[in-house]
């Protein structure tokens, strides 16, 4: 996580296997639960990555952390942007929603165009300090106060109001999780808030192993049209 290279890759190796379970089970229950089955594993795997941004920076080797930055960077600023949202419309049983759901999923796709190419052309605008933490930071994308509080905002949105709004109530609990964690975040850890945020997120998608557990894929209502 932002603190260390262990605390990273112990919550990967408790996550991987949590989330390949996860998988499993929702691929021989209802498969619309593989995009929340999928948290877990995703999770894991970044944070597998960052513990290799501490090696990267521990070993003073530049070509590993921008690998491994740009890594970490891709699930924070690209695949949660898109893959939440798409959770969420395929657990939705809700038209109005579904349709929301499939907004959020293009715009989602659209920010992490914004966050994502313009990197893979200039890797240099990516710069990852420590400071006690570790704080990333996009060069030249979020420099104008006014796009960075608007990316800031969509960017949340995007991510929380998924889980907190679909219609399955184990998933909202992930949900309130998720905002709890992006609260203390704002308030005791704002330098560093990608990089813990995203620790906190992946502690609390332990939460969807809890779910699988209480076989959540076997409690899905059939679709509810709405006029």
């Amino acid at each position: 996580m932002c603190f260390s290279a262990t605390a990273s890759f112990t919550i990967s190796a408790a996550l991987l296997p949590i989330g390949g379970w996860c998988i499993n089970k929702a691929w021989q229950s209802d498969r619309h639960y593989l995009p929340l089955a999928a948290f877990p594993l995703a999770f894991g795997i970044q944070q597998a990555i960052e513990g290799i941004v501490w090696l990267g920076i521990d070993a003073h080797n530049s070509a590993m952390l921008t690998a491994a930055a740009t890594g970490f960077i891709f699930f924070s600023h690209g695949f949660w942007l898109v893959w939440t949202p798409f959770m969420a419309w395929m657990l939705e049983t809700r038209s109005r929603f579904r349709r929301l759901w499939q907004i959020m999923t293009l715009l989602g796709m659209l920010l992490a165009a914004y966050f994502l190419v313009p990197l893979a052309f200039n890797p240099d605008w990516l710069t990852v300090t420590v400071q006690e933490r570790l704080a990333y930071k996009l060069q030249d994308l979020t420099s104008s106060p006014i796009l960075e509080a608007l990316g800031r905002l969509l960017y949340i949105s995007t991510i929380v109001a998924p889980l907190l709004l679909v219609n399955q109530s184990a998933v909202q609990g992930l949900g309130w999780l998720v905002l709890g964690a992006l609260v203390i975040v704002a308030r005791y850890f704002s330098a560093a808030s990608i990089s813990v945020w995203c620790y906190f997120a992946a502690v609390a998608s332990l939460y969807v192993g809890y779910l699988f557990y209480q076989d959540i894929a076997e409690e899905r209502s059939l679709p509810a049209e709405e006029g």
